[in-house]
C-alpha cells in the first residue's frame, strides 16, 4: 500500500520549539518534524515562510529542512490572494490586537490553500481567533490545523495516518451538543 504524501505547512513556532531540549514541546515538535521526513510528507514554504523560519528555528529545524530539501520534499508555493482572509478579518468582531495577531498569520492560511490546506502550528490563540473567522468564512473553515506539541490531538498518529482532512481538525468544526 502507497503512503500518502501531503503538503503541509509548517509554522516558524514548531521549527522554533524543536530544539535539542527535553522540554515536552520541543520533544513533541522534533518528533512531528521526524514523522514528516520518514512518512513521505512534505513541507510547504513560501517566500515568507521560510522568511520567519531563519529567523526563528532551532538548529535541529535547521538540519531538518535541509534534509527535506535534499530528498525534494519541500515544495515552495506562491500564497493565494489574501484579500478574502482579510476582507474576513475587517468584517469581524475581533478586537484591533485580535486582528493584528491574525493579519500576522495570515501567510500560514493563504500558503495551506494553495497546497492540502493543511497547517502544523503551536499557536492556538491564533487558531482560536481563525475558528471565530471560520463561522463567516467557509475559505477558513476548511483548513486543517493540528498543533504537534497537543498529545490530545495525536499529531504523529494523523501524520502516520496520511494526514487526512478530518472534520474535527478543521477551523470550521463546530462540535454538535450532545442530546440529553
Amino acid at each position: 500500500m502507497r503512503k500518502m504524501s501531503r503538503r503541509i505547512v509548517v509554522d516558524a513556532s514548531v521549527a522554533r520549539s524543536a530544539g535539542s531540549t527535553e522540554h515536552p514541546a520541543s520533544v513533541a515538535s522534533r518528533q512531528f518534524l521526524q514523522e514528516m521526513l520518514a512518512i513521505c510528507h512534505r513541507v510547504v514554504m513560501t517566500d515568507e515562510i521560510e522568511q520567519e523560519w531563519k529567523r526563528h528555528r532551532s538548529g535541529f529545524a535547521t538540519s531538518w529542512l535541509a534534509t527535506m530539501r535534499s530528498k525534494g520534499k519541500v515544495v515552495t508555493v506562491a500564497p493565494v490572494d489574501q484579500e478574502v482572509l482579510l476582507a474576513a478579518v475587517h468584517a469581524s468582531e475581533l478586537e484591533p490586537r485580535q486582528r493584528t495577531d491574525v493579519e500576522k498569520d495570515c501567510l500560514l492560511v493563504t500558503a495551506a490553500w494553495a497546497a492540502d490546506n493543511l497547517v502544523a502550528s503551536n499557536d492556538d490563540k491564533v487558531r482560536r481567533l481563525l475558528r471565530q473567522l471560520a463561522a463567516n468564512s467557509p475559505e477558513v473553515g476548511r483548513v486543517v490545523w493540528v498543533n504537534p506539541t497537543a498529545s490530545e490531538e495525536t499529531p504523529v498518529e494523523w501524520l502516520r495516518g496520511g494526514a487526512r482532512t478530518e472534520q474535527k481538525r478543521t477551523l470550521g468544526y463546530v462540535p454538535r451538543p450532545r442530546n440529553r
